[in-house]
């Protein structure tokens, strides 16, 4: 018996360390398999986190693409608008300068144009003092061939560029008619002499009365006395003194233009007269300007 258990005992204790081994195995087993569930459920927590977060990314990237792309239209449209101002830019700028050339070319031209006129200008100045220089020299020499007459009877005036010699209806004329004083042809020859040097000068002849009505029946009124009396004088100065007929007219005023008031005798006889007024001609001006321009 004792043989015999002393044969099973080894058989026994491999039992025994077999079973101990085997009960130790399990629950190191068991152990690690719960740990591995343990470790799996946070693995697949994890990924399902992570699932989350590249859908999320995913989705902003779509965005972002979306915006991209707009932001990326709009760019190229830009692009696009600046290359096609760039163009109009320098379609203008060639413009520009060839309106530039055009216009400096009509300033210029206009320059030379103001300049001629301003030349001109400056020559018909210089032949308008030259004759007003002529009428002043006109009225100087008449003074001067008259230097003793009575107070009234001429007077001498030079007033807005031309002169104004008055003679006395009593120095010319009869009264109240259009037939000439003793004195009247002495002092037309003189006249003549004088206004003979001046052809530059054009020589209006005017009659002036008072305001009285007239009494010769050969006259109307004082339009047609004023008018008759001028009239001879132009004659006598060109058929018997031999005046250039060009320059001179002959004209009536009547009572319109009196010298002063007609309330008295003194200022009635002051108004009766014939007037001459000389101004610079106009062709003459032409051709001084000429003259003095050169051309």
């Amino acid at each position: 018996m004792k043989n015999t258990y002393l044969l099973l005992l080894p058989f026994l204790l491999l039992a025994i360390f077999t079973t101990n081994t085997s009960c130790v195995g399990k629950k190191k087993f068991l152990s690690e398999m719960a740990n591995r569930d343990s470790l799996a459920h946070q693995l697949n927590a994890r990924n399902l986190e992570l699932s989350r977060e590249i859908g999320q990314l995913k989705l902003n990237l779509a965005e972002k693409t979306g915006e991209n792309n707009t932001l990326r239209e709009f760019y190229d449209k830009q692009v696009l608008e600046i290359k096609r101002l760039d163009k109009e830019i320098e379609r203008l700028g060639k413009q520009s300068s060839s309106q530039q050339l055009a216009l400096a070319q009509e300033l210029q031209q206009k320059d030379a144009q103001i300049a001629e006129k301003e030349q001109v200008i400056t020559n018909f100045g210089s032949a308008l003092q030259r004759q007003q220089a002529a009428v002043e020299g006109v009225l100087n020499e008449l003074r001067t061939a008259f230097p003793a007459s009575q107070p009234g009877d001429f007077y001498f005036e030079q007033k807005e560029g031309k002169g104004y010699f008055g003679i006395s209806e009593k120095v010319l004329f009869r009264p109240g008619t259009d037939q000439f004083a003793k004195t009247a042809v002495a002092v037309l020859e003189k006249t003549a002499g004088v206004l003979t040097n001046h052809p530059e000068l054009q020589i209006a002849v005017t009659g002036h009365t008072d305001n009285q009505p007239v009494r010769s029946k050969a006259f109307k009124d004082n339009w047609h006395l004023s008018n008759a009396r001028a009239t001879v004088v132009v004659q006598v100065l060109t058929k018997d003194f031999y005046l250039n007929g060009s320059q001179l007219t002959a004209a009536g005023r009547a009572d319109f233009e009196p010298k002063t008031s007609n309330e008295t005798e003194e200022g009635r006889a002051t108004n009766r007269r014939i007037e001459m007024v000389f101004a610079p001609r106009v062709d003459e001006v032409r051709k001084l300007a000429k003259e003095v321009g050169g051309g």
